[in-house]
């Protein structure tokens, strides 16, 4: 997987920039002020769908190459194009904020008994090395049952995170089966609503 991202200066409108395949990329962090580049949307989209927690190698233009990781992501809602990145740049000694997103394995008991696997919490914030950034946390959920819930305080450890989100915050759960409503029997209903309705004329 090539991980090196060569960054251009901007130049132009942001629309003829794109209709050139580049993207508009913003560089910040390790003490650096805050940078605008374009960079090829071709190799972003290959990162982002390999590895988007990479360690990259961002080559600036004119002034050699730093360490990065993408942090934030903006796409055209409908068509998915890649509308804007930014990169933090890292000390690959000093621990950063960020985050992983969950990787679900096993099918659910609860599931299979007929439940609704409902998931409230896609990315983990976390705080770590950039060595110790995984593509993505595997979380095995194949024991939950229907009423069963995964919050963060139930997370397996991970070695070299210190986990920033609140433990008590809801990852997924498994809710009973939907239960339709039977409609009413409207063939039976109206010989009742007759019947009462001579009764009535009777005691008249």
């Amino acid at each position: 997987m090539n991980t090196t991202v060569r960054l251009t200066e901007r130049s132009g409108s942001t629309a003829s920039q794109r209709s050139k395949g580049l993207v508009p990329v913003v560089v910040y962090g390790a003490g650096s002020d805050t940078q605008s580049f374009t960079a090829e949307a071709k190799s972003l989209n290959e990162i982002l769908g390999k590895n988007p927690r990479a360690i990259l190698k961002v080559e600036f233009p004119g002034s050699g190459s730093k360490n990065a990781v993408i942090q934030e992501v903006q796409r055209q809602p409908l068509s998915r194009a890649l509308l804007h990145v930014d990169l933090q740049q890292i000390d690959m000694k000093a621990e950063l904020d960020t985050k992983v997103a969950f990787h679900f394995i096993g099918d659910p008991a609860g599931v299979k008994n007929g439940g609704v696997q409902q998931v409230e919490l896609y990315e983990l914030d976390i705080r770590t090395l950039p060595d110790k950034l995984t593509a993505s946390f595997e979380v095995d959920i194949s024991g939950l049952d229907i009423g069963d819930q995964l919050l963060v305080s139930d997370l397996p450890k991970h070695e070299g995170w210190e986990i920033l989100t609140p433990e008590d915050t809801l990852i997924v759960r498994i809710s009973p089966p939907l239960v339709l409503e039977e409609p009413a029997d409207t063939d039976a209903a109206e010989p009742a609503a007759a019947e009462a309705a001579d009764e009535g004329k009777a005691e008249e």
